[in-house]
């Protein structure tokens, strides 16, 4: 495998980040360990403590007036036992003689530079201390500490050598990914499509949603590419027919009466390519960011209406309106070209009155007249696509295309209806 500084990068940054936590976590328990044993072996050296000194409590005496421990009190090992006045002055002493008579008789467990003391008021102002030396506990946790302090370091050298084979064995896949989506890029195979991991761990997520995307953007180059054919030969006959009349026209002197009529008919051809061309343009907008917002669906209908309704009175039509206050989020702009399209299909292609119906969250253009063919609707729905027998009626087949695109867009339905005499075609939003 052939790695770039960045692959490198990355795999140290992940190494890293095992070995900070590890490290981190190990401290942690170490500390722990050194704390819990240094409580035990502290622990365990003041029972023995608080049990010499309640064996020497009871060996205290009094002989003469003076204070002293029996003779059966006989400390072992390095113990030392001192019974002493209030004022800090020894009494007696048995055991070792080792201990440093300055300490201050405070009452319970203290520990000094060398020795563990535990100091109990008896009766009488005086104070019974029981000492013994502590090097052993403190060699004792110093070996310890040595050991966790090694330990600790060798396992955090473990957990680097460890997260780096983890950090190589998680990036190999993405490094798979990353490559194949590059070589995607750089050679515009978009056919290809990254290799697929097994399971349903994050790794299976990720190349099932980038296999995901390439799907969807081989459907979006296809079409666009297929809209962009079709458009090119739609756009073609106009300007070649408007060429031939301006070549015919050019072609010899000609009086002011026939430049004019030359020019009148060129002018319809010039309307209908600025038609064709805003079709174009409003279809590809579709594809621009997304803005949504509450659009009231009954005044856009009643405006489209009023926009029409000289094309419906020459076509000797007339528009009738049912209307219900409904909000719905979309574009107003294409809300607008949806009703027009929609309100102008049905005067071109119907038959009699039309009715515009708007409820909660949809509306409904309906026309006479059995309308497209069942079976030739989903065609109807592609850019340039007209019904049969509609060849001798002006259009761009764009109408509908562009209502059903609108209609994705705000995850809206393009909803058809058959009926007897009847056709209808709803736009609900969601």
């Amino acid at each position: 495998m052939n790695w770039n500084w960045r692959d490198w990068s990355l795999r140290v940054k992940l190494t890293l980040g095992y070995a900070v936590v590890f490290a981190v976590t190990t401290l942690l328990g170490a500390a722990l360990v050194y704390v819990l044993a240094r409580s035990s072996l502290t622990s365990s050296l003041d029972v023995t403590l608080r049990e010499t000194a309640s064996v020497a409590q009871g060996s205290i005496e009094n002989r003469n007036g003076q204070w002293t421990f029996s003779a059966e009190l006989t400390p072992t090992g390095d113990l030392s036992i001192e019974l002493l006045s209030a004022a800090g002055k020894l009494l007696a002493r048995a055991g070792q003689e080792e201990h440093d008579q300055a300490l201050a008789l405070h009452p319970g467990f203290m520990s000094t530079s060398e020795h563990r003391v535990l100091t109990l008021p008896l009766d009488g102002g005086l104070y019974l201390r029981v000492s013994r030396p502590s090097d052993t506990l403190v060699e004792l946790l110093e070996t310890l500490g040595r050991i966790l302090s090694a330990g600790s370091v060798l396992m955090v050298v473990v957990a680097c050598g460890a997260g780096y084979v983890l950090a190589d064995r998680a990036l190999r896949p993405v490094d798979a990914v990353a490559r194949t989506a590059e070589g995607i890029a750089r050679r515009g195979t978009y056919q290809e499509r990254v290799p697929a991991a097994s399971g349903h761990d994050e790794m299976a997520r990720l190349t099932t949603t980038v296999n995901d995307m390439l799907d969807q953007l081989e459907g979006t180059i296809e079409r666009e590419k297929g809209f962009a054919r079709i458009a090119a030969h739609e756009l073609r006959t106009p300007l070649t027919v408007l060429k031939g009349r301006l070549d015919l026209t050019l072609e010899r002197p000609r009086d002011a009466a026939d430049y004019h009529r030359a020019l009148s008919a060129m002018q319809g051809r010039v309307d209908a390519l600025v038609i064709l061309s805003e079709s174009l343009l409003a279809l590809a907008r579709t594809d621009a960011p997304l803005q949504l917002q509450p659009v009231e669906l009954a005044s856009s209908a009643a405006a489209v209406v009023e926009t029409l309704d000289e094309v419906a009175h020459r076509a000797g039509q007339r528009v009738q309106l049912d209307l219900t206050e409904s909000w719905v989020q979309a574009e107003p702009d294409g809300v607008n070209r949806a009703l027009v399209n929609l309100l102008e299909n049905a005067l071109k292609y119907g038959t009699g009155d039309v009715l515009v119906r708007v409820s909660a969250g949809e509306v409904a253009v309906r026309s006479g007249g059995p309308g497209p063919d069942q079976t030739h609707w989903p065609r109807l729905l592609e850019p340039f696509e007209r019904g049969a027998g509609t060849q001798g009626t002006a259009g761009s087949g764009l109408g509908l295309p562009l209502v059903a695109a609108l209609a994705r867009r705000w995850r809206a339905e393009l909803l058809p209806q058959w009926e007897d005499g009847a056709f209808e075609v709803r736009l609900r939003f969601p």
